[in-house]
């Protein structure tokens, strides 16, 4: 594996990193009382308001999806990605200097904005300048580097409980600002997306990054490449707008329905999978078996570490190895059965209970639920919806299946805080019979797309090529090995 491929995939995967932080630190914050206190005033308790410092930041990650789209294509997926790490340090300084609930509410609204931007760019990035053999595993580090987040900020919770006063919460959430600044700084030393350079005709540059990517597979590869990601955008232009309400439209065309369908189906499952609910309500569904306080916050620290075992464990048995389509199904089936046992440990063991080993078990499960997500779905959920779409429809795509990933985690947000005071355990059927509805979706209408070109994808879906699949041109037998060898030698002049 071309090794500066994977640095520059670490640097944009920051994004990740404060997705990460930014969703993570949220939990331990919430069950700091110091923070209640302050928000929420003397009781300490306020669900709508609870519930609004959450959704809110979905709604900011549902804003930030609108312009994304538009400014990737526009602008590149480098400089939008740099704009979110600027958004996203503003987002946790605002957090940081809250002087009261609506400043705190602001704060995570702008950093929701900061992180809808990352999640549909960086994803983006990273699949056009992976080759089609490793992307499973190079996306997949986005999914690393947000376990990685996620674990380090449940850890910063946990220590800000030793700190006095308001410090046990106001030191975390500034933990988040360092990684949206190396994200920005770090845009600066990254390429352009070749693809989004072929688009904009600027072929010289393309090429020279294009060998810079792939110099490592030969010269044939370098050049085919080329010419079939130069073929496929040309002909995905003739006959189209280049206006961007226009592409929306497209996403809804009868050609494109699937794809669009399919790529919102998996990003809003991943919240129904019950993944969200469990990482920001950490602190009541421990407490509904009986742990609060400094013993809460250490478990969600234990929590953490669990989704990034899972996550490496995806990175060296599951990336690239395992069909995409038999590793959401059967992770959906696997997480439908830990809900299960869960839902049935948390009704014969409420809070209170004098039997601790049930409440253990408890505990256990959601452990095990943790590094179950990560091995399946942490990566694996961008991974294949950026897979689906054609280059022109695929910032904005992506960023459509981001929005109703974050409508589906607003709604989830504000009713879980009252669901939980009034059906309790009762809450969790929601998410078996999510996982199971997944489940059955992903075994018999999910097209495999393992080891194909972003550009040969789309002939699973009934587009026509430009040319032959690139995994199925062989030396020597090329369409026309004139124009082939002399792209060769451009790129080789090129360097």
């Amino acid at each position: 594996m071309n090794g500066y491929i994977v640095i520059i995939s670490i640097v944009v995967a920051m994004g990740g990193f404060v997705y990460g932080v930014d969703s993570g630190i949220i939990a331990t914050t919430l069950g700091h009382k110091t923070f209640a206190v302050y928000m929420f005033g003397p009781t300490a308790t306020n669900a709508p308001l609870q519930g609004a410092i959450v959704s809110l930041y979905n709604a900011g990650q549902a804003v930030g999806t609108f312009g994304s789209g538009y400014s990737a294509d526009r602008f590149s997926r480098r400089w939008t990605i740099c704009v979110a790490g600027i958004l996203a340090t503003i987002g946790s300084a605002l957090q940081t200097g809250a002087q009261e609930v609506g400043m705190m509410i602001a704060g995570r609204f702008v950093a929701g904005v900061a992180c809808g931007i990352i999640l549909s760019v960086v994803p983006v990035y990273i699949a056009e300048v992976s080759p089609p053999k490793d992307r499973g595993f190079i996306v997949g580090l986005q999914g690393l580097m947000i376990s990685i987040g996620f674990m380090i900020a449940n850890w910063i919770g946990y220590a800000g409980g030793f700190a006095q006063g308001d410090a046990q919460w106001r030191i975390p959430l500034a933990m988040q600002i360092p990684g949206a600044f190396l994200l920005a700084i770090g845009c600066f030393f990254i390429p352009y997306s070749p693809r989004w350079l072929i688009e904009k005709e600027r072929y010289e540059q393309a090429q020279q990054v294009i060998l810079r990517l792939h110099g490592d597979q030969g010269e044939d590869f370098i050049a085919q490449e080329f010419i079939q990601i130069k073929d496929q955008i040309a002909l995905e232009k003739e006959g189209r707008s280049t206006n961007f309400l226009v592409a929306l439209q497209k996403l809804f065309s009868r050609q494109y329905i699937r794809r669009t369908s399919t790529a919102c189906f998996i990003l809003s499952m991943g919240q129904l999978s019950g993944s969200t609910v469990i990482q920001n309500y950490q602190s009541i569904f421990y407490s509904t078996v009986g742990y609060t306080g400094r013993t809460s916050l250490l478990i969600s620290g234990i929590y953490g570490f669990m989704g990034l075992f899972g996550q490496i464990a995806y990175m060296l048995f599951v990336a690239d190895k395992w069909p995409r389509t038999r590793t959401l199904w059967t992770g959906s089936a696997f997480l439908c059965i830990m809900i299960s046992i869960l839902m049935a440990l948390s009704s014969q063991y409420p809070a209170g209970t004098t039997n601790q080993s049930g409440p253990r078990a408890a505990i256990a499960f959601i452990f095990i639920y943790s590094f179950g997500y990560a091995l399946f779905f942490n990566a694996m959920v961008w991974v294949v919806p950026v897979e689906l779409f054609p280059f022109f429809l695929r910032s904005i795509g992506l960023g459509l299946a981001v929005f109703s990933k974050a409508v589906t985690a607003i709604v989830l947000a504000q009713i879980t805080p009252i669901a939980l005071q009034n059906v309790g355990w009762r809450f969790y059927a929601l998410f078996i019979a999510t996982n199971f509805a997944a489940a059955f979706f992903y075994f018999f209408w999910l097209p495999e797309t393992k080891g194909k070109s972003l550009e040969d994808i789309a002939a699973l879906f009934g587009d026509v090529l430009a040319t032959e699949p690139l995994g199925e041109i062989q030396h020597g037998d090329e369409k026309d090995p004139n124009a082939l060898n002399s792209t060769a030698k451009h790129v080789e002049s090129a360097a």
